[in-house]
């Protein structure tokens, strides 16, 4: 997760920990950080949260162009993934079917 707030965070973790058994989950607090070490971990999935500007999901996107990019809505109600043209409702099942993909 890449400039997630805090009590987001927790929602996506404790929405995950049951429908993504397994999964490696982390916070980082800003993309240039990130850009390193999600490269560095091989990062599947990246979640940018609400308050990171639009450009880092991109600038993510080039630093690892196999992960799947989601981005959160700044309302909080849509789970954008850069590559699929519909936004998906946020839910933890929504979240959980693209961490399974």
């Amino acid at each position: 997760m890449v400039v997630v707030p805090p009590l987001l965070a927790d929602l996506i973790r404790h929405g995950l920990r049951s429908r993504a058994i397994g999964a490696t989950i982390a916070e980082l607090p800003d993309v240039q950080t990130a850009c390193t070490q999600l490269r560095e971990a091989g990062a599947d999935v990246v979640i940018v949260g609400p308050a990171a500007p639009v450009a880092g999901a991109r600038l993510i996107r080039t630093v690892l162009p196999d992960a799947q990019v989601l981005t959160v809505s700044p309302d909080l109600s849509q789970l954008v993934d850069l590559d699929a043209a519909e936004p998906a409702a946020f839910t933890p099942d929504a979240l959980a079917d693209r961490l399974r993909r």
